[in-house]
């Protein structure tokens, strides 16, 4: 459960979650249903953590957090859409 001043690269660092912030995108994609914007994540709210993500899902979403580009809270990149979609 998300609490107050978490944000998916913290949730993503931690050692019982990926271990890795840049991971991050792996619960984005997850939750596309629940999260509008990466950026903004709620207290409350109940997210899912995929654990048996592929290597290649993985890498995905490492690319994806270091080449996202600059952002503007309260909307998504179309970088983040289209990694939503499948793309890179």
């Amino acid at each position: 459960m998300v609490s107050k001043g978490d944000t998916l690269w913290g949730i993503a660092s931690m050692p019982m979650v990926y271990g890795n912030p840049y991971e991050w995108p792996l619960i984005y994609k997850a939750n596309s249903g629940k999260i509008h914007d990466p950026d903004l994540i709620y207290p409350g709210q109940n997210l899912t953590i995929d654990q048996h993500a592929s290597q290649a899902a993985i890498d995905s979403a490492i690319y994806h957090a270091k080449h996202r580009g600059a952002w503007k809270l309260g909307q998504p990149t179309s970088s983040d859409l289209k990694y939503l979609k499948g793309g890179m």
